[in-house]
This record gives structure tokens, sequence and C-alpha cells, in this order.
């Protein structure tokens, strides 16, 4: 009965197409430089048809244990099933950082052969200086790692520039205090992002400069065909009104807001009728003064 059982296990083995996940270990003593430099990390052998490969680096730069110091990386590679992308390779891989320092400046891979021919990926990292024992791990489903670690050249524009890149597919909520909605890609720092918003934020800004586009800056009040209005008419809405003809009332700024660049706008059409205003008035004294001469 074992015996019987046993060659049913042993024919469902040789049935199913059943493929091995392997784990590879390494570290990056030996490519020790004392300068930014390329390291050959290793070799990946992965099959076509949506293979995929994870390779994990934990460590840093320098020889002390300071968290400065330290950070991790992730470079994920998945094979195609037959064509190639505009790049002519028939890969994709992209890298992201964590942590407190970035070490890991560029990745770059090269294949064997060109298209959907490779059957083996070259790995290679410009790493900073004193890696130590920055070690890493290599996992593939169905592939094979061969480690070489040891210092070496660009590889060049043949190579596959992996992209920094790490797209998150929910919302983002750190510590309450920045939140980025999925659904609608709207930004809240100090409290949830707004439904109608891109950015809202509670509490102050501080910034070195703000540049703010807007379209019909009221130049055109200085054009010929301008009608300005005549000056008691404007003390007559003054005082019916106790704020300027355009100008949101302080009620409706105190309950919908300010916007900057409409308001900017409307601030400089009144410096520009007021100069007019002033002009006017110059004009005027200078004919009394006339008169009474």
């Amino acid at each position: 009965m074992v015996n019987r059982l046993l060659g049913i296990a042993i024919c469902l083995l040789l049935c199913l197409k059943i493929t091995v996940a392997q784990t590879v270990i390494g570290h990056m003593y030996s490519a020790n430089n004392g300068a930014f430099s390329w390291i050959k990390l290793g070799t990946l052998r992965l099959p076509q048809e949506g293979t995929t490969a994870v390779i994990r680096i934990y460590g840093g730069s320098g020889y002390n244990g300071l968290k400065e110091q330290m950070a991790s990386a992730e470079i994920h590679i998945r094979t195609s099933n037959s064509g190639v992308n505009s790049e002519g390779f028939a890969f994709s891989a992209y890298a992201f950082r964590t942590g407190w320092l970035a070490p890991m400046e560029k990745v770059k891979i090269l294949p064997n052969a060109p298209g959907g021919a490779a059957t083996a990926y070259d790995i290679y990292l410009y790493y900073g200086p004193y890696a130590g024992y920055s070690m890493y791990e290599a996992v593939s489903l169905g592939g094979e790692w061969t480690r070489v670690e040891q210092t070496s050249t660009d590889p060049g524009t043949a190579a596959y520039d992996v992209p920094f890149q790490y797209s998150v597919f929910n919302d983002v909520n750190l510590a309450n205090a920045f939140f980025v909605s999925y659904s609608s890609g709207n930004v809240g720092i100090g409290s949830p992002a707004s439904s109608t918003s891109k950015l809202s934020v509670k509490g102050e800004i501080k910034a070195t400069k703000v540049r703010v586009t807007t379209s019909d800056w009221p130049d055109y009040v200085f054009a010929q065909d301008f009608q300005l209005r005549p000056i008691s008419d404007l003390a007559s809405y003054i005082a019916a009104h106790q704020h300027l003809p355009e100008i949101p009332a302080a009620e409706k700024i105190e309950k919908e807001g300010l916007d900057v660049g409409e308001m900017n706008k409307l601030l400089l059409k009144k410096i520009e009728e007021m100069s007019l205003y002033i002009i006017q008035l110059d004009k005027r004294v200078k004919e009394l003064e006339a008169e009474k001469k």
C-alpha cells in the first residue's frame, strides 16, 4: 500500500509542472571601495513567461553603526512572455529605497541576449563607499542566482536602466499627519484630504517662493477705452457696502476662504484704478493752481 501511494505521488510530481523557489544570501564586503562605484552583484538566470525575481538589499554606507548610514532597497524583476518593450527588452524592473541613507544610486540590468532570447541577466549597482557587510537576498521562482559581488565598470547603454519608483494602490496615512487618497489623488497635511481640493493643509505653510499661474492680468485698466468709475460713485458704493467694488465682503472671505491668485488680480486692479484717480486729482490740482496765477 505504501509503495502504491509513493508511486502515485511520484507520478503526480512528474505530471505537474513543479517550480522550486530559490533564495540566495550574499554580501558586498569584497566590493568595498572608498567612493561610489559600480558593483556587479551577480547573474540571475530566469526563464521567460512572466517569471518574477526579487533582490532585497540590507545595509548602507560606512563602517559605523549610525542609523544615518543604514538603508534598505528592493529590486523587482519580471520577464516577458515573448514580446519586447519600447527599449527592446523582454523583461522589466523597478527599484525603491528606504531608510536614512540611499547608498544605491543606480541599478542596471544587462541581459545576455537581445529581446526575448535572453536567459540570464547581470545585475549592477552603483553603490556608496564602504559597503561593509551590506547583505542581500536574491529570491526567484524557477530561477538561479550566481554570486559575483565585485567592483566593476558601468555596463553602459546596452543595459536596462532600472527606475526608482514606488506605487501604493490604496490610501496612505502617515501617523495622521499626511494623507493621500488613492481614488482622487488628493493630499491632506495635518488633516484628511479634502474631497474637492488637490491639497488641503491644516496649519501654517512656509515657503521661499510661491508661483500662482493666472490669466487676464488687469493691465487693461490703463487702456484708452477703460471706463473708470467716477469717484463719487466709488464713495457711494463704499458707504453702502463697506468694502471696495469687486472685492469680496469680510463675511464671504470668512466663510469661503481666499483665492490668492484671484485676490492678487483684484488688488492690482484697485491699485491701478487708484493710480488713475491720483493722476486725475494731480491734473485737477495743477489746473486750479494755474487759475490762481
